[in-house]
């Protein structure tokens, strides 16, 4: 299949999401937001699927850059194509589904959600309900849209999750690598406030947990759209 990605930063890209599109035989190409570029007029007969990533701004923001995504997010959401989107972009298919972006707690760094266990998702082993081990950066949450499941759920930000038609939105960042990481902790960190908790980069930290259990959730999340 062909995925088209939205990029509204330079420095978020597919990270691991890339690995997982290439070992399933995907293509996938990316429309660089931040730089001014924009998805072609035909993006829904051109690609088969849609990844909306993360960034700083805000999707309630009246920008082109916002508009332009919450746009084509909407196009593929409507015609019932698969859609990923982390951070920023499961935002912004809980807003085109008619849910609500509001000011939440601010999350920055590893922590812990949790399944629900009545998502369709978890019945029947089709994947194991335990905790995750995540990275959080934002201070924006969804509300659940109506026809939304609810996916994951955290101790400070309830909604970590939920699926929506074929859209998955995750509102962590299981997508970091060691390497990913590093670059946000050298290039980041000194562009945002309150950015003293992020940790420095140690081989320590859970990547190889948050890789696995983000390929078990697109590995379900495939069966259920192929």
């Amino acid at each position: 299949m062909r995925f088209i990605v939205l990029r509204h930063q330079e420095e978020e890209g597919l990270g691991t999401i890339g690995e997982w599109l290439k070992s399933n035989g995907h293509s996938y190409f990316y429309v660089n937001l931040f730089a001014k570029q924009r998805p072609p007029a035909n993006a829904l007969m051109a690609y088969d699927a849609l990844v909306s990533m993360g960034g700083p701004m805000s999707v309630n923001d009246d920008s082109e850059l916002m508009n332009t995504s919450l746009a084509l997010t909407a196009d593929f959401v409507q015609a019932n194509r698969p859609v990923l989107g982390v951070c920023l972009g499961a935002q912004a298919i809980a807003k085109v589904a008619g849910g609500r972006i509001t000011q939440s707690a601010f999350e920055l760094g590893f922590d812990r959600v949790s399944p629900v266990a009545a998502h369709r998702f978890f019945q029947a082993g089709k994947l194991e309900c335990a905790d995750w081990d995540v990275f959080q950066w934002h201070g924006e949450n969804f509300s659940l849209p109506i026809g939304a499941e609810h996916l994951f759920s955290g101790s400070a930000v309830v909604n970590q999750g939920f699926t929506f038609k074929n859209a998955v939105g995750l509102q962590f960042h299981n997508e970091l690598s060691l390497e990913w990481y590093t670059m946000w902790y050298e290039s980041l960190r000194h562009k945002f406030e309150n950015m003293d908790k992020l940790a420095p980069p140690s081989p320590d930290m859970p990547f190889a947990s948050l890789k696995k259990n983000l390929f078990a959730l697109l590995n379900t999340w495939q069966r259920e759209w192929s």
